[in-house]
């Protein structure tokens, strides 16, 4: 992306709402800094404890699909403030190469999760781990995306809305704290969910893989080198004459 593209943005405001409700969200401005351009906004409802599903859409698509390379007040279960953020990285998005002219629009709606997951806390590698939820409907076919650090690592898609599904991770998933799923409707991407962070574990623990290879090495060594025997018990003294 060069430092001459031009970038229009325009603020669009998806709530669903009644009038007796006040709501308002409003770009306050916008700045470059390096590859990342961040829109500063206000996201106000007068009815306390709503959250809201906060995504940004450029022109590129048609304003079809949310931009992936976005952080900070985006995504779902957002709570309304004064002093909100999202910062883009345009060249991770667009490319280096792009230099034209592109419209980005930000929306903002009430959050209403349309699945509700049972929780888990963390899912083995290589190992089937069994999911369930309720909601939706038959027809709605979904996709989990597994996020992290905010990139995303991998897709299962199409997995059928049967309340239920066996995840297998591969063992490429690095370790470690912070992974979601971020569930899609296929057909539908307003439809979303967010889990609530998990962990990802090696299939077998280090310390039990590491176990037969230390215990093989204690028995090699004995055999080269068995241990000593106690000292010898030394010769009584003897006895003097006393004759």
């Amino acid at each position: 992306m060069r430092a001459g593209s031009k970038f229009l943005v325009m603020c669009l405001c998806l709530l669903g709402s009644r009038v007796l409700i006040a709501q308002q969200l409003n770009v306050k401005r916008m700045e470059l800094s390096g590859d990342n351009i961040i829109l500063h906004f206000s996201l106000l409802d007068s009815l306390a404890g709503r959250t809201y599903s906060v995504n940004l859409y450029s022109s590129r698509d048609n304003f079809v699909n949310p931009l992936v390379h976005v952080s900070g007040d985006t995504g779902m279960d957002i709570k309304p403030g004064v002093e909100r953020k999202v910062v883009w990285n345009a060249k991770q998005e667009l490319g280096a190469s792009f230099d034209d002219k592109i419209a980005i629009e930000l929306r903002a709606k009430v959050y209403i999760p349309f699945l509700r997951f049972d929780s888990f806390t963390k899912i083995k590698r290589g190992k089937s781990t069994q999911v369930t939820w309720r909601g939706g409907t038959p027809q709605h076919v979904l996709n989990f995306e597994l996020w992290r650090k905010g990139e995303r690592v991998l897709t299962i898609p199409n997995v059928p809305n049967a309340g239920h599904t066996q995840l297998v991770l591969p063992s490429s998933v690095k370790k470690g704290k912070g992974y979601t799923f971020i569930i899609v409707e296929s057909k539908n991407k307003d439809l979303a969910i967010q889990t609530m962070p998990f962990v990802v574990k090696p299939k077998v623990p280090f310390l039990v893989k590491t176990l037969p290879v230390l215990a093989a090495g204690i028995i090699f060594k004995d055999i080269l080198f068995p241990p000593e025997g106690p000292d010898p018990i030394p010769d009584p003294r003897p006895t003097p004459d006393r004759n």
